[in-house]
């Protein structure tokens, strides 16, 4: 072999040695880019589970870091949630049998997850398919309409109103029963009469105290709501009041008061007033006042199905201050112009309460309640009626919804409006529809 080849050769080796050495350096150093990525991905994936399980569990820390002296919590509060018997046919499906409400809520649920606590009206009954699903003028409703009630966020009904009794005893007793097993708190009746009518709950470090009542016929030693006499066995299982005589109304709600006197804001439910009229009644103002003097914080009111003012009103003496919401209007209902001949039916409202206790002071108040107008759209595609609970708080958010007509939400949105008496406490969306 030639000097020149035996080079050759030898330059070769040292080539593929050289070329060896930086294939396994590149290996090395690959691998360090491989470990070093998988590190920092499971840490994201860490942080963004650890914000997003904040997120659901502990809304309050975000308001704590402003003041290490205050809590906040949200609460949030919608009005009557009704079957007719319309809905139950747009509901119902007939290849598997089922009714599912679950459409009615989805573009109100944001606004409802986002709150601490949640509370709407039941008003109907759920007696079960061992009779026939009905509406107005007695209710029963399937099973699956608590299931998107309960799906959408809210998290205690009040049950208590003046269809509460349309189904007998079987209706009452059947809806407490149904709601608790699909994890829904309930307020205004009750199985047992040896059980507490009112909720004490502690929502992140605020003691809440919850009651709710109902308008009635209450003389001797009987009650009758919506015409119908209810039985001894459940008369003590509901909180009625005397829809005639104030004081007595006022002096059998200062029952329930006085038992959740102790926490550190106390809120009523109230079914009350009168259908179809934008204005509260004598009655519904009296008792209000009589409640904010005794030290209700929260009036949550229902039954007129139509929006009534929200304001807030002081005790005569100036020591207490009352959110009062007379009327909340219908949360979903068939009540709609066609039929009842005026557009008001067609609207409700959100009110989300921000809620703040002074810790150092000891004191716990109503520092904003922001008002969300919402509007029932009822609409046809391929012949089968649709329902879904608008909200209307931002222009550009409604332009991405289709199927709605835009000049009957300015109407419904202009309505509601005007029944809100805004305050540095109390406020609402502003929105130019031009």
């Amino acid at each position: 072999m030639s000097r020149v080849t035996k080079r050759k050769k030898k330059k070769s080796k040292s080539i593929a040695k050289v070329l060896f050495i930086l294939l396994i350096s590149l290996l090395v150093i690959l691998l360090l880019f491989l470990i070093f990525l998988i590190i920092n991905i499971t840490k994201i994936d860490s942080e963004i589970s650890n914000f997003n399980e904040g997120t659901k569990n502990d809304k309050v820390i975000s308001s704590n870091s402003i003041s290490p002296n205050s809590i906040n919590i949200n609460l949030s509060v919608m009005g009557d949630i009704m079957a007719h018997n319309p809905q139950l046919k747009a509901q119902y499906n007939k290849d598997t049998n089922t009714y599912d409400f679950n459409n009615n809520f989805k573009y109100v649920t944001p606004y409802i997850n986002n709150s601490d606590l949640a509370i709407a009206n039941l008003e109907t009954t759920l007696a079960g398919p061992s009779m026939p699903y009905t509406s107005y003028p007695t209710f029963n409703s399937p099973d699956t309409l608590v299931d998107a009630i309960k799906n959408s966020g809210i998290d205690i009904v009040s049950t208590i109103n003046n269809h509460t009794f349309d189904k007998g005893d079987l209706g009452l007793e059947r809806t407490l029963k149904v709601c608790k097993e699909k994890g829904l708190e309930t307020i205004g009746t009750v199985e047992s009469v040896y059980d507490k009518n009112y909720i004490k709950k502690d929502v992140s470090g605020i003691n809440l105290g919850i009651t709710a009542f109902s308008y009635g016929s209450v003389s001797n030693n009987s009650k009758s709501v919506n015409g119908i006499e209810v039985s001894n066995k459940s008369k003590d299982k509901m909180n009625v009041f005397d829809m005639v005589d104030v004081n007595s109304a006022f002096n059998t709600i200062k029952i329930q008061l006085d038992n959740i006197k102790d926490t550190d804001l106390q809120i009523v439910v109230l079914h009350w007033g009168n259908e179809y009229q934008r204005i509260p009644s004598k009655f519904q103002t009296t008792l209000a006042q009589m409640l904010c003097n005794y030290g209700v914080d929260i009036i949550v009111g229902s039954h007129p199905h139509v929006v009534q003012p929200i304001e807030l009103i002081n005790s005569y003496n100036n020591d207490n201050s009352t959110l009062v919401m007379y009327s909340l209007g219908n949360f979903i209902s068939n009540q709609r112009k066609e039929l009842m001949g005026s557009p008001y039916t067609e609207d409700g409202l959100i009110v989300n309460i921000e809620i703040t206790k002074d810790t150092k002071e000891n004191k716990t108040f109503v520092s904003k309640a922001n008002c969300i107008p919402t509007w029932v759209n009822k609409y046809q595609n391929s012949g089968k009626n649709f329902y879904e609970i608008i909200p209307i708080e931002n222009k550009n958010q409604l332009s991405h919804i289709s199927n709605l007509p835009m000049k009957l939400i300015e109407q419904s949105y202009t309505n509601t409006k005007s029944q809100i008496k805004e305050s540095n406490i109390i406020n609402s969306p502003n929105i130019s529809f031009k």
